[in-house]
């Protein structure tokens, strides 16, 4: 099985093996702490060991910098990949870097590691403190992106609108989200015959649906205030909440993860500015893209969260 390993001098043989096939590949994509591994070579490592250990605490980082562990990937006490967990991000991590970067080696490639280190770097993030962490890499890395995309399924996450420069950018939950209820605020929000809903896609499924505003409740906070709370961050409206309808279960499974709601369910308005309107743009910065609808909903439509016809909410 591989696992995550501080460098260490014992795998340097191996290490300068993989070297020598990342100076031959050339590859565009390769990571700063690769490019450290190659400079480092130079010397004999004479450096880097003192390096990597200070970079981890946070010790002598260049202006700009966060601290960073960078982990071997090693199987069966062979060097297999480097990958580099920052502890923080910075704005410009958040556009290009990310929390995590990794870089298998070439003869090893296609073989399930980058994959396979990840959800062990994600483990190690989730040990940091780090619940959700980002990922970025250029839109041509397809290798790449799907292994991100994969985990992001199997995690669960959710990924961002593209940034300028071909950055795909995906947030994975460090630790996968079962075992949970969670207490649901929705609106229905009527206009006509159209119900207000936001379009989403099952990967796994290969399904199309349509979602209910709202949102979780937290802590301390009524569904009603959750309510108003979640309309107002999602798409900046003051919702009219006129009464509540229901309280319904729903269990499902989403992206190849199970989820459990009790989901209570109010009708609301909206001002008539939105209410004109057939769509209405999500402002958080993460769902910059997405757009609430107003559809004729058919019953070949899938409608989440799903409430019975008995459960009085329609």
């Amino acid at each position: 099985m591989p696992e995550l390993v501080f460098p260490d001098k014992k795998y340097l043989p191996e290490v300068l093996a993989a070297i020598k096939e990342y100076q031959e590949e050339k590859s565009e994509f390769m990571i700063r702490a690769v490019e450290k591994m190659i400079a480092a070579a130079k010397d004999g490592f004479e450096q880097y060991f003192t390096e990597v250990k200070n970079q981890s605490l946070g010790i002598g980082l260049p202006q700009n910098h966060v601290a960073h562990t960078v982990f071997w990937l090693i199987e069966d006490e062979k060097y297999v990949g480097t990958f580099d967990l920052r502890h923080s991000l910075t704005l410009d991590l958040e556009k290009r870097g990310g929390h995590i970067a990794y870089q298998i080696r070439p003869s090893t490639q296609g073989k399930g590691f980058a994959f396979k280190g990840l959800k062990l770097c994600l483990e190690k993030a989730f040990s940091q403190g780090i619940e959700k962490a980002l990922i970025t890499c250029d839109e041509r890395n397809i290798s790449s992106y799907a292994v991100m995309h994969k985990a992001m399924l199997e995690n669960g996450g959710n990924e961002l609108s593209k940034e300028e420069g071909g950055q795909r950018r995906v947030w994975i939950y460090t630790k996968r989200r079962y075992g949970k209820i969670r207490p649901l605020a929705v609106a229905v929000i009527k206009k006509q015959d159209r119900l207000l809903v936001i379009p989403g896609y099952d990967e796994i499924k290969k399904e199309k649906f349509y979602r209910l505003p709202g949102g979780g409740i937290e802590f301390g906070e009524t569904s009603f205030q959750a309510l108003q709370r979640e309309i107002k961050e999602e798409i900046g409206a003051e919702a009219v909440i006129l009464k509540q309808l229901g309280i319904a279960e729903n269990i499902f499974t989403f992206n190849g993860q199970q989820g459990h709601e009790i989901v209570i369910a109010y009708e609301a308005t909206l001002p008539e500015e939105y209410m004109k309107k057939d769509k209405i743009p999500r402002i958080e910065k993460e769902f910059s893209e997405c757009f609430y609808e107003f559809v004729k909903i058919t019953p070949d439509m899938r409608v989440y969260p799903q409430i019975a016809e008995n459960s009085g909410v329609f």
